[in-house]
This record gives structure tokens, C-alpha cells and sequence, in this order.
């Protein structure tokens, strides 16, 4: 029988019988062994599944969300073609003969500017064409002397081989021999021309204002 069935009256009694000491140390086991609980209640945290493998996870509304976020960005990764294996190698002479064609539209474009030169009338404007014409005959003169040292080069390769071939010592032009060659080759073109004159006359006016430069 436990103290709780007791009554008020029979308590009293039972506390002069035992004393306080006893009957306090009995009333506090009694009661713990009634309101302790038989298994602590166990609070199971939510698992938000997803209802298919392609959709979002679903969050709890109730979880407060951070103000600051990282935001994973996936890093990309640039390349320079022109400093990279998986482009190739650069070939001078393949690029030249698959862009030939732009060589005929530039010289197309000239004409028509020469054309527009001769019937046109504004100042301005005839500058504006004198100056494309110039630019274009410099870049056109540019190509040349590159096409030039390339046909040297390729020429000096080709005595080499025929050389190796022949059982003899190869023979490799240093610069300054290609050099020669090509002031040789550029002096015969003037010549045919009848532009050595003209040359000449813009080297020693190139020279002149070195001299200035230095003084």
C-alpha cells in the first residue's frame, strides 16, 4: 500500500510512530518512483525526403534561414588557343593559302577606292581615301617581303637536303647571309620596277633624321 492511498489522519500517525527522519526519506521515494517517467519521451527530428530524385529537398518552413549564404559557383576554366597544345602548331605557309582569298578582297577594295578618288571632290574625304591607299600598299608590301623570306628559307632548306642526299655536308645560311640575299633580291625587283632612285633617296632621308635624332 502506497502513501498516497493513505488518509490525512493515518500520515500523522504514521510520522509519530516512525519519526521525521524515516517517514520524510519513505514520502520522497515514494514519489519519485510514481512521477518518474517509464521511458523519457524521444523527439524525432523530421526527415525531409524527396517525393523524386529530380526534385528539390524540401526544407522546413519553421528553420530560420542564415542571411549571409554560400553560394558554390562551379570554376571556369579559360584557355588561350594560341598557347595551347590541343590547338596545333601555326604553319605560315597553310594559313597564307587557306586566307588567299582575302588577299583578292583587299585588292578589290583598292580599286574601288581608287576609282572613288579620281570622281570625288571633297577634301575630307580624298585625305580619308589617301591614307587607306597608303596603308594598303604598306601592308601589301609587307606581305611581300615576308613571302620573299620565306621562299629564301625554304630554298636554303632544299639545298640542305639535296646535300644530305648526295652524301655532301649540309650547308645552313646564317642570318646574315639570308640578309644579303634578300637586300640582293628587293635591289633586282626596284631595278625592273625603275623605283632604285626613289629608294635610295628615302633611305639617305631615313638616315638623315637618325643623325639629327643623335646629335
Amino acid at each position: 500500500m502506497s502513501t498516497e492511498e493513505l488518509s490525512i489522519g493515518d500520515l500523522l500517525k504514521l510520522r509519530e510512530t516512525l519519526g521525521t527522519k524515516k517517514f520524510d526519506s519513505l514520502t520522497q521515494q515514494a514519489t519519485s518512483t510514481t512521477t518518474a517517467p517509464d521511458s523519457a519521451p524521444t523527439t524525432k527530428t523530421p526527415s525531409f525526403k524527396r517525393s523524386d530524385k529530380r526534385h528539390p529537398r524540401e526544407i522546413s518552413s519553421k528553420k530560420k534561414v542564415s542571411v549571409v549564404r554560400e553560394i558554390k559557383v562551379a570554376k571556369r576554366s579559360t584557355r588561350d588557343p594560341r598557347f595551347d597544345d590541343l590547338s596545333g602548331s601555326f604553319e605560315d605557309n597553310v594559313f597564307q593559302n587557306s586566307y588567299q582569298f582575302i588577299k583578292e578582297i583587299r585588292s578589290e577594295e583598292k580599286e574601288k577606292l581608287q576609282v572613288e578618288l579620281k570622281k570625288c571632290k571633297d577634301p575630307k574625304r580624298k585625305d580619308q581615301i589617301v591614307r587607306l591607299i597608303n596603308k594598303m600598299n604598306t601592308a601589301e608590301m609587307a606581305n611581300q617581303i615576308k613571302t620573299e623570306k620565306q621562299k629564301l628559307k625554304s630554298e636554303t632548306r632544299k639545298r640542305a637536303f639535296e646535300n644530305v642526299k648526295a652524301g655532301k655536308n649540309p650547308y645552313f645560311a646564317k642570318q646574315s647571309d639570308l640578309r644579303k640575299s634578300e637586300l640582293k633580291s628587293k635591289f633586282e625587283k626596284l631595278k625592273k620596277e625603275g623605283k632604285v632612285d626613289k629608294y635610295l633617296a628615302k633611305r639617305r632621308k631615313k638616315n638623315l633624321q637618325k643623325d639629327k635624332k643623335s646629335l
